[in-house]
């Protein structure tokens, strides 16, 4: 983990209501930026994750945009890719999530 990624995790560590804040704020991010976000912080290009996945770059391209509402199917398999997983968290626990 380096420079900005590094300076967040320490913020956050230090400050659990700005943890809270950043996990709801990121939590309302359309399900394909958050995999966006997750790709950059993977330090994947969209053609790296299209060759990880044996799918053209272009597809990865649209899976990302707003303008396209992807299967939950291939924002599952994009999010393996990334080493991530999808998961539903009840609003209630929310904030002990964020603290873990």
């Amino acid at each position: 983990m380096r420079g900005f990624d590094k300076h967040l995790q320490e913020l956050l560590e230090a400050h659990p209501g700005a943890a809270l804040e950043h996990a709801k704020l990121f939590a309302e991010l359309p399900l394909a930026t958050q995999l966006a976000i997750m790709r950059r912080r993977r330090k994947l290009s969209q053609r790296a994750l299209a060759k990880k996945l044996k799918i053209p770059q272009p597809h990865v391209a649209r899976t990302e945009s707003l303008r396209h509402d992807p299967r939950i199917s291939s924002i599952l398999r994009a999010a393996k890719a990334v080493r991530c997983h999808l998961l539903l968290v009840p609003d209630e626990e929310l904030g002990r999530i964020a603290m873990a």
